[in-house]
């Protein structure tokens, strides 16, 4: 599918298996999840947009918006972040407790979209995930208006979706466990980097 790709993040949450804590700007690896999700996002997006507070962030070229009632789940949110990036052919939504996503498996979800798809969305142990899935933008501001503040976020999914196995990569920050889990893995991950100064490969 061709046009312009939005991201679009959504970043308000009250973390309230965190304790209260601020999702966004906890740390794995020393990058905050915001951080984590906008590095992975800019490399496959024209265009940036966070829904939540503004927050500083290393990642250039980055919107934040808000919704006009903040708290009313991920319904609102959405329909706040098309709302900055009208113009997008593709809306690829992503929640910012992905700490373990990089840009390789947003584009194995794109081209899942490409082949046709209603939607592309990673698999989760509940099904495809709404918040880590990418939509014909148009069809999904449809959807949104249709739904109403406190619709579930599998009401976002249509009928069809292409589900997208994307491994670890798919691990949610809502609990202390999982941010620990994560901070092994990224560990483990930066461990075995690539030397400094070697050839990149897969991008």
């Amino acid at each position: 599918m061709g046009g312009a790709v939005a991201g679009v993040i959504l970043a308000g949450g009250a973390g309230r298996r965190m304790g209260g804590l601020d999702k966004a700007a906890l740390r794995v690896g020393g990058v905050s999840l915001l951080d984590r999700v906008l590095g992975a996002a800019r490399p496959v997006c024209d265009r940036l947009v966070v829904v939540g507070p503004h927050r500083p962030t290393a990642v250039g070229g980055v919107t934040f918006v808000m919704e006009v009632e903040p708290g009313g789940g991920p319904v609102p949110a959405i329909a706040a972040g098309l709302d900055a990036v009208a113009d997008a052919a593709v809306a690829l939504v992503l929640a910012v407790d992905l700490p373990l996503l990089e840009a390789v498996h947003l584009r194995a979800v794109l081209a899942a979209l490409d082949a046709g798809a209603e939607a592309a969305a990673a698999g989760a142990e509940g099904g495809p995930n709404p918040l880590l899935a990418a939509y014909p933008a148009p069809a999904l501001a449809a959807r949104v208006g249709a739904l109403g503040a406190g619709a579930r976020a599998a009401a976002l999914l249509p009928p069809h979706v292409v589900i997208v196995d994307l491994g670890r990569a798919t691990l949610n920050v809502n609990r202390p466990e999982d941010l620990a889990v994560a901070e092994r893995v990224a560990a483990t991950a930066r461990r075995y980097a690539r030397p400094s100064g070697s050839p990149e490969v897969g991008r």
